[in-house]
């Protein structure tokens, strides 16, 4: 083992010797054959460290084969790791002085010749040249189409003839810089092509083009890149602005939210508990009614049961009697049997429905009124989600109406509009419909009407046009759904029902297509419902409105705050 330790040394001082003593250009294709990496641990895979040899004349560190060896204490054999031959008894390790000696010799070498020098990485162009583990390229010789580490770049710095080649910065992917028609290397920018060529196409298809080198086409093109980048920067800073507004809005939003619900939270449950003491209450005193009248039963029915076994005890004796032969005893018995009885009517039992009383009952039927209409504030949520734009369509409108506004307001006049004729216009009904059809989700608009009266609904394409027949007017078919407001009352024709004026003169509307329901409202500081439709919609539907004469309806636009 020392005799081969000792002819290594001899090897690879040789070498060394050679790279210090020879020329430049022997130093530089020497080194990479030769370095402090092909000396490495075969349990670490990197450069020994401390080395040391075991009988089998393999070399490790000496801590990676202690911990190896470690690791197999509870086992009589140790194994080398790159031969597996075992050993009975735990070989003991000296340290390779002379291995030891090479691998820092030539790591002094590497350091004299190249300090700047490193491996090749990830994101680093390899040398083309290096044997085995790369080092990274310093420059790419677009001449010979490879890439050189400092060490294989010196004949390109010393010769003459390769004096002449252009150098330019490490490159990858050199296939790209070559023409693939004639393979020569890409050195001219065509104008008339946009595009890279060689100096083959120049003289061929592209002769008559307009052509410079790429350094004048990219000095050319810089200044609009840098003013593209400061576009980008400028466009990056807005819209990371943007992103910050939007995340202080949803941190506000958060923070609005949970101050509203905290806010509420107080009156709903001073709410709830209203109403669980209010139904403790009324089903005590129901209890205590039901509990007083059963009572009063089961003393009549006690006492009815007594009559009744009185009575007939009392018939057996008579049938009894009356089948005696002694008169004796008939005479001196009937006497006692014939007492004179009541008039047989049996006491009545009225059974008292009033389980509360009249005011209580008043008082429970105005808060169940007022708790439907708070019902209808469910429509609050949608509201907020699903509002839309309308406006009216100018080919449906009858001629009497006029739009303005840009299709958000309808007034009706005895003016005519000089309409042209189209097949969609109402020609008797004061009516118009909205261009936009409804269908497949939640819808939320509202509106204002003004004057004598309005008509709100909405309504399929198939409604009738033409004529004054019922298949025409808003809310009087099966193709339109609507309701009639004015000073006087609210009315919903479908059903001949009226109601109380709406007090108030905006009108929201709900849509809901999948529920299959139209929901109006009356609109003011609180929302109460006057209507609601259930349908199965089984096609779009499009808002409409009838307006009466000197009368005239506006759709309003929702606040932000709505949205």
């Amino acid at each position: 083992m020392k005799r081969l330790s000792v002819s290594i040394l001899h090897k690879h001082r040789s070498l060394v010797t050679v790279c210090h003593s020879g020329s430049p250009f022997t130093m530089a294709a020497a080194r990479p054959l030769l370095s402090a990496d092909q000396f490495t641990c075969s349990v670490c895979l990197d450069v020994l460290k401390k080395p040391v040899t075991i009988p089998c004349g393999h070399n490790y560190c000496l801590d990676c084969i202690n911990d190896y060896w470690d690791q197999s204490d509870t086992v009589e054999v140790y194994l080398c790791p790159q031969c597996r031959r075992s050993f009975n008894v735990r070989p003991e390790l000296n340290r390779n002085t002379v291995l030891a000696e090479i691998i820092e010799k030539l790591n002094e070498m590497q350091s004299d010749v190249a300090p700047s020098q490193s491996y090749a990485g990830p994101d680093d162009v390899p040398c083309d040249v290096c044997p085995g583990r790369k080092w990274r390229a310093v420059k790419t010789c677009l001449t010979c189409m490879a890439s050189y580490c400092e060490s294989h770049l010196q004949p390109h710095r010393e010769f003459e003839a390769l004096k002449k080649h252009k150098l330019g910065d490490p490159t990858g992917n050199l296939e790209e810089k070559i023409c693939e028609k004639h393979q020569r290397v890409l050195e001219i920018f065509c104008r008339t092509d946009e595009t890279c060529v060689c100096l083959l196409c120049v003289a061929t298809e592209h002769k008559s083009h307009d052509t410079v080198t790429p350094e004048e086409e990219r000095a050319g093109r810089q200044s609009q890149l840098d003013k593209e980048k400061k576009g980008l920067r400028k466009r990056i800073q807005e819209t990371e602005k943007r992103l910050v507004e939007i995340k202080e809005s949803v941190v506000k939003i958060q923070k609005s939210a949970k101050k509203e619900l905290q806010n509420h939270e107080d009156t709903f449950n001073f709410l709830t508990q209203i109403i669980q003491s209010l139904r403790s209450k009324v089903t005590e005193t129901v209890r205590d009614h039901e509990q007083k009248e059963v009572r009063k039963a089961e003393e009549l029915m006690e006492q009815l049961e007594k009559e009744i076994k009185k009575l007939k005890k009392t018939s057996a004796e008579l049938a009894q009697l009356s089948h005696t032969d002694d008169h004796i005893h008939f005479l001196k018995k009937f006497p006692s049997l014939c007492v004179p009885m009541s008039d047989g009517v049996s006491p009545k039992l009225t059974a008292n429905s009033d389980f509360l009383p009249e005011t209580l009952k008043k008082d429970l039927s105005e808060l169940q009124r007022h708790l439907q209409e708070m019902s209808g504030w469910e429509f609050v949520k949608s509201r907020q989600t699903d509002s839309c734009h309308l406006s009216m369509d100018p080919n449906t409108a009858h001629r009497r109406l006029q739009l303005t506004e840009w299709g958000a307001k309808v007034t009706c006049s005895e003016t005519l509009t000089p309409y042209p004729d189209h097949p969609d216009r109402f020609d008797w009904w004061t009516q118009v419909l909205c261009k936009q059809p409804l269908s497949g989700s939640r819808f939320y608009w509202e509106i204002e009407w003004s004057g004598d009266g309005a008509e709100v609904g909405v309504a399929y394409k198939g409604i009738s046009r033409k004529g004054k027949g019922k298949d025409c007017g808003l809310g009087s078919n099966d193709k339109s759904w609507s309701l009639l407001c004015s000073d006087s009352s609210w009315q919903n024709k479908k059903e001949k029902a009226e109601g109380h004026p709406p007090l108030s003169h905006r009108i929201g509307v709900y849509l809901d297509c999948p529920a299959g329901s139209l929901s109006i409202y009356r609109v003011s500081d609180t929302m109460s419902l006057l209507l609601r439709y259930r349908s199965t919609f089984t096609e779009p539907l499009y808002p409409g409105f009838r307006v009466r004469p000197n009368s005239s309806v506006k759709i309003c636009p929702l606040d932000p705050s709505d949205q």
